[in-house]
């Protein structure tokens, strides 16, 4: 298997936009299988999970709109975690929307690095 060289803030960013999705719906999971709850509760984390699938491909072929597409999704999602944060109930479901909203945030961060500038557009970075 040919490994992907690219800078870690690429990798990292790629990760947080994968993987923050994934453990939302692992998250989502406890109501499911307590208290019954309709599969339309998955609705937001497979969202979350298409459009950062979506920036991280960009990322891998180096198109220039996944770093702008990026910074939208990642501002999007992470003005969704504070709201969830703000609203929750649940201790473990304020912490992972804290912990979402800091990952979002980092991401978002990340994206405007100028090592993943250049990894993007080049040496004209």
């Amino acid at each position: 298997m040919r490994s992907w060289h690219a800078p870690v803030e690429v990798k990292v960013t790629s990760g947080l936009l994968v993987g923050l999705p994934v453990a939302w719906a692992l998250l989502d999971l406890i109501p499911v299988l307590d208290a019954g709850a309709g599969l339309a509760i998955y609705r937001m984390p497979a969202l979350a999970l298409v459009l950062g699938g979506v920036v991280t491909t960009g990322l891998a072929l180096r198109m220039g709109s996944a770093r702008i597409g990026g910074l939208v999704v990642t501002v999007v999602f992470a003005l969704l975690h504070a709201l969830l944060l703000l609203g929750a109930e649940l201790w473990w479901v304020k912490l992972f929307s804290g912990l979402s909203f800091a990952g979002y945030g980092y991401a978002f961060v990340l994206l405007n690095s100028r090592p993943l500038k250049r990894h993007i557009l080049g040496a004209t970075a």
